[in-house]
């Protein structure tokens, strides 16, 4: 059985989705639609807390790939915090780490989100 723990609590402007499970095939539209409903209703500046996801397939990636969308759509950005080894390899594979920023906590992955809100609020 798949399942996916998902959080959402708001914290200095950042939307913060905290992920738990298995984020695959079964349960990536979960994240998705509780995704959009956190960013319509709390703004799109977006940190994925990945300290609690064990395993992530390329619908999962899928999924992050459609939440940055849906962010930079809307002047936001999209920041992943804490995921563990086997998650990170799956990031920097497909070159996520690219466009998406990882961060090794929430706290810094917030910091950062603040920084870059600020200087797009500045110009």
């Amino acid at each position: 059985m798949h399942r996916l723990g998902l959080n959402t609590r708001v914290e200095n402007h950042s939307v913060i989705v905290q992920v738990e499970g298995e984020l695959d095939i079964a349960t990536a539209e979960d994240l998705q639609i509780n995704v959009q409903d956190a960013v319509e209703k709390h703004g799109p500046w977006l940190i994925l807390d990945l300290s609690g996801l064990a395993f992530m397939d390329s619908s999962g990636l899928n999924a992050i790939i459609t939440a940055y969308r849906d962010v930079t759509e809307r002047g936001g950005s999209l920041s992943l915090a804490a995921p563990n080894e086997r998650v990170t390899k799956v990031v920097r594979l497909v070159g996520l780490h690219r466009q998406v920023p990882v961060h090794g906590t929430v706290a810094a992955a917030v910091i950062a989100m603040e920084a870059l809100e600020a200087k797009k609020e500045a110009g």
